[in-house]
C-alpha cells in the first residue's frame, strides 16, 4: 500500500487533530523599549506570587507521536506548538498600575513549563494612538513590539510572533491623555514543544528533531543567488502552529498588489476529514516571512553552515481570495502590502497547458521551515491523478526525480518555476526524499485558471483582472526603477574567511566586541560612487552567550566618524533573532544567539542621505562578560581595511593601528541602501558595464583594468540553472554558445577582484 495512502487512512481512523482555530500574525513592530521593572521585575525573583499564569501541563510525547504519523506525504502538516484556550483580559487578570506621569501600565506573566517558545492570539486589540505593547521573556533576552494602534484592524485581532522561553511578560503602556481605554485580551496561547530555536533537519526522511540543512538541499543562495525569485518565495506560520511556504505573485495590473500563492492543504490540515472550514478565519492567522535565507555560503564552520537568515521581515493577516479544494490551490491576499526595504518580487506565472516541456524546472522552498532550498529537474512534467480520492484527476504536474534536491514538510505550496523563470505549480506532497529519488506532485496552476472555485472568484479574475488575452506574465519589481541594494566589502562567499578574532594573553575577549581594554564601538567603513540613502544594516553575528535587550546600538555616521557626523542610531536588540513566529521552524530562538550564527537586520526610522562615503557602526555597553560582535576577515593588504575602532576615551583608529592586534579587516555588516540617482550600484565600487556583450560576434568581454586577470564566466538560464563555465583572461573577448534570439541570460564574472553579474538579452546581428 503506498505509504501516503497508508498514513492518510490511519489519520482519518484515529481522527487526529491540528487545532486549525489557532491564531499567529507576525506584525510589523514600531520600535520602543519595555519598562523592565516593577512590578514584574521584582515579582520574577519570588515564586510565591501569582503574576504568573500557569498553563496546566500535556503529554508532549503523544503530541510527537501523532505528528509522526501525520508526517506523510502531503507536506504541510508541520506541527509544532501545543495550544491552550485562555481567557486573559486587561483589566481583570495580571497587574494595573500608574507611573508618576500618569502613564497607566498592564503586565501580565504567562508560564508553560518546558516551552521553547511561547506566542499568543489577541482575540481583542483595540489600542489608542500613544500606547505601545511588548512581549518579552523573563530573562529579557528576547523582546518584541512595539504593537501600537497601527497594528490595530477592522477584526480588532492580533496574533504574535513567538517569545523565547518557557515564561513571558505581557506589559501594555497607556499615556494619560489617551483618547480611550484598551481593549486587549488574550485567547489563545501555543507552546513550543519541539525546539526549532534549534531546530535542524536530518539528512534523510524528516522526523522533526535537528536542524542542519538537509544535504541534499542547498541554500538557495549558494547556487541561485541572481534569480529574482528567491524573493518571492515566502515562509508561512498558520494558525501558530503549523508552517508551509508560498509565493508572492504578479498580477496583470504590475501594481504589487501582495496575492500570496499556496496549498489548501497548508491552511487545513484535516482536508479529507472536514474540507469546508471557515478559510477567512484561517487566512487571518497567516504569517509571512520574506527573505528569510542563509546568506553566507562556503564557509566550513558548523555554526555558520547551519546560519539563520534574518526573521524582522513578516506581515501577518490574509483574505482568502480563490480556494480550490479539490485542485489544492490557494490564493490570498496579504492584508499589508510589504514595505520597500522587504525587497519583494512578485513572481511570474505561466498557465498554458503546455508549460510541462519548459525544462528546466526550479523549487524554492522552505522545508521544515528552513532557510530557502533549492531543487532543480531537468525531466520534463507530466499530468497525473494525486490522491484521486479526493482531488480532482488530472490536476498535478509531477516531477519524476530532482536532478538536484528534495522536498520535505514544510515544503507543501512552494512554487515550481518553469525555464523562463515563470510559476507553473505549486507543490502538494510526494515521496522524494535526500536518500530517495522518488516523485513529488505539484498543483497545476492552469487547472484552476478557469476552475468555479469553493471560496473566492476565480483565479483568472484574480491574476487577470482586465481579462486580457494571455497565459503568461512576467514578474515584477516594485523597486526597479528606485533600486534598493545590499553593500558589502567583504567576498565571503567567495574565499574570505569569516572569523571572530580574539585578544592574545594578557588581553582577553573579541578583538571586535567585549574585551578586557574596553573597546565600545566598532565600525565598517563604506565608499560608493553616488549619493546614497540609508534603509537599514544587516549584521551577520557568531554565536554568543547573550546580548541583553537595550545593550547594543547600531549607528550610522556619514563623512567621517565623529558626533557630529551621526546620522541615525537604532537600539538593537540580537536576541530577537529567531523566527520570531513560527514556532517551530522559525523557532525563535531568542536572540542570545547560543547556537547558531544569526543574520538581523536593523531599519532606521526615517530613510538618512549620507553622501558617498559612510560608516556602519555597533555601540556594545560594559560590563558584564558580554561577548557580542559580528564576523571579520583578515586581508594581506593594508589597503583592504575598512574596520575601525573606538577606544575608551572615544577615540577612533582604523584596525591597522590596533594597539595589540593590528590587522586589515573587514567587518560583515551590510547596509541596505537606495542611490538617490537611481543608479544600481554596489561597493566596492564597481566600474560601469564590467561585463559587456558583443552582439556582432556573438562575445562576452569583462572590463578590468588587470589586463593579467584571470577568472571564471558563469552563465545562467533566467531560472537560475547554470548552463555554462567559461574561464576568461584581462579584456579579451569570449565565444559563448549560441542561443536563441530573445533568451534572457545571467552572467557572473569571478575572479579575485570580485564579482561582476548582469542580465543579457540575446540578439543576433
Amino acid at each position: 500500500m503506498n505509504r501516503l495512502f497508508f498514513k492518510i487512512i490511519l489519520s482519518v481512523v484515529l481522527t487526529l487533530t491540528f487545532n486549525v482555530d489557532n491564531a499567529l500574525l507576525a506584525q510589523i513592530s514600531h520600535g520602543g523599549a519595555p519598562l523592565f521593572y516593577a512590578p514584574a521585575s521584582s515579582l520574577l525573583k519570588s515564586s510565591g506570587n501569582n503574576f504568573f499564569i500557569e498553563m496546566p501541563p500535556f503529554d508532549v510525547d503523544s503530541l510527537l507521536k501523532e505528528d509522526k504519523l501525520k508526517e506523510s506525504n502531503i507536506r504541510g502538516s508541520f506541527r509544532f506548538a501545543h495550544k491552550f484556550y485562555v481567557n486573559i483580559e486587561k483589566g481583570k487578570t495580571g497587574y494595573n498600575y500608574t507611573l508618576p506621569d500618569g502613564t497607566k501600565v498592564w503586565q501580565v506573566g504567562i508560564r508553560s513549563a518546558g516551552a521553547h517558545s511561547i506566542n499568543v492570539y489577541f482575540s481583542e486589540y483595540k489600542v489608542p494612538e500613544g500606547g505601545k505593547l511588548f512581549l518579552y521573556n523573563s530573562n529579557k533576552t528576547h523582546v518584541i513590539g512595539s504593537f501600537t494602534h497601527e497594528n490595530n484592524s477592522e477584526d480588532d485581532i492580533l496574533p504574535i510572533q513567538p517569545v523565547a522561553g518557557d515564561e513571558i511578560i505581557v506589559e501594555y503602556q497607556e499615556p494619560a491623555d489617551s483618547k480611550f481605554e484598551a481593549k486587549l485580551k488574550i485567547a489563545e496561547i501555543n507552546h513550543d514543544y519541539k525546539g526549532l530555536l534549534n531546530y535542524a533537519p536530518p539528512q534523510t526522511e524528516p522526523s522533526g528533531t535537528n536542524p542542519d540543512d538537509y544535504t541534499c538541499m542547498p541554500d538557495v543562495l549558494c547556487i541561485n543567488p541572481d534569480n529574482d525569485n528567491i524573493r518571492s518565495v515566502v515562509l508561512l506560520i498558520i494558525n501558530g502552529n503549523t508552517l508551509c511556504s508560498g509565493t508572492l505573485l504578479n498580477t496583470t495590473n504590475n501594481d504589487g498588489e501582495p496575492v500570496v500563492l499556496t496549498a489548501v492543504h497548508c491552511l487545513n490540515d484535516e482536508i479529507f476529514l472536514r474540507p469546508n472550514i471557515n478559510y477567512a478565519k484561517v487566512a487571518g492567522t497567516v504569517v509571512c516571512f520574506f527573505n528569510y535565507r542563509k546568506p553566507v555560503c562556503n564557509q566550513t564552520q558548523s555554526q555558520i553552515r547551519r546560519m539563520k537568515g534574518t526573521e524582522e521581515m513578516s506581515i501577518a493577516g490574509a483574505i482568502p481570495l480563490s480556494i480550490a479544494i479539490k485542485n489544492d490551490m490557494a490564493l490570498l491576499r496579504l492584508k499589508n502590502t510589504p514595505p520597500d526595504y522587504y525587497q519583494p518580487y512578485y513572481a511570474g506565472w505561466n498557465v498554458n497547458s503546455n508549460a510541462g516541456v519548459n525544462t528546466p524546472f526550479i523549487n524554492i522552498h522552505h522545508p521544515a521551515g528552513l532557510v530557502s532550498k533549492y531543487g532543480s529537474t531537468n525531466t520534463n512534467l507530466r499530468i497525473i491523478d494525486f490522491l484521486a480520492f479526493f482531488f480532482n484527476p488530472g490536476s498535478h504536474w509531477e516531477v519524476a526525480s530532482w536532478d538536484i534536491g528534495s522536498t520535505a514538510g514544510g515544503s507543501s505550496g512552494s512554487p515550481l518555476f518553469d525555464n523562463q523563470g515563470l510559476l507553473v505549480g505549486g507543490l502538494s506532497g510526494g515521496d522524494s526524499f535526500c536518500d530517495k529519488k522518488l516523485p513529488d506532485s505539484f498543483f497545476a496552476l492552469y487547472k484552476s485558471w478557469g476552475y468555479t472555485p469553493d471560496v473566492g472568484i476565480p483565479l483568472k479574475n484574480c491574476l487577470n483582472p482586465d481579462n486580457l488575452e494571455i497565459t503568461q506574465c512576467t514578474g515584477y519589481d516594485p523597486n526597479k526603477d528606485k533600486p534598493l541594494v545590499r553593500l558589502k566589502n567583504g567576498n565571503y562567499n567567495n574565499g574570505d574567511e569569516l572569523l571572530n578574532s580574539n585578544l592574545n594573553s594578557p588581553r582577553s575577549g573579541l578583538v571586535f566586541g567585549h574585551n578586557s581594554i574596553y573597546t565600545k564601538e566598532f565600525a565598517e567603513e563604506f565608499s560608493t560612487e553616488k549619493d546614497v540613502e540609508l534603509i537599514g544594516a544587516y549584521l551577520l553575528a557568531p554565536v554568543t552567550s547573550t546580548a541583553s535587550a537595550s545593550q547594543i546600538k547600531v549607528k550610522a555616521y556619514s563623512g567621517t566618524l565623529s558626533a557630529e557626523n551621526l546620522v541615525a542610531s537604532e537600539v538593537f536588540y540580537p536576541t530577537y533573532s529567531d523566527y520570531s513566529n513560527i514556532s517551530e521552524s522559525f523557532s525563535e530562538k531568542p536572540k542570545t544567539m547560543t547556537s547558531v550564527a544569526t543574520e538581523s537586520f536593523v531599519k532606521f526610522r526615517e530613510e538618512k542621505e549620507a553622501g558617498k562615503k559612510f560608516y556602519i557602526s555597533y555601540e556594545i555597553t560594559y560590563p558584564s562578560g558580554r561577548d557580542f560582535s559580528v564576523f571579520n576577515m583578515i586581508f594581506d593588504s593594508p589597503q583592504k581595511n575598512s574596520a575601525w575602532l573606538c577606544d575608551v576615551d572615544g577615540r577612533w583608529f582604523p584596525a591597522t593601528e590596533h594597539p595589540y592586534a593590528p590587522m586589515s579587516a573587514s567587518l560583515t555588516i551590510e547596509p541596505l541602501v537606495r542611490y538617490t540617482s537611481g543608479v544600481n550600484l554596489s561597493t566596492p565600487v564597481r566600474k560601469k558595464d564590467s561585463i559587456v556583450y558583443l552582439k556582432s560576434s556573438q562575445q562576452l568581454q569583462v572590463n578590468t583594468d588587470n589586463p593579467n586577470e584571470k577568472g571564471i564566466i558563469n552563465i545562467y538560464s533566467l531560472a537560475g540553472q547554470l548552463l555554462y563555465k567559461i574561464p576568461y583572461w584581462g579584456n579579451n573577448p569570449v565565444n559563448i554558445p549560441t542561443f536563441n534570439t530573445g533568451n534572457i541570460i545571467i552572467v557572473k564574472a569571478l575572479s579575485e577582484s570580485g564579482v561582476k553579474t548582469c542580465k543579457i538579452v540575446i540578439f543576433h546581428i
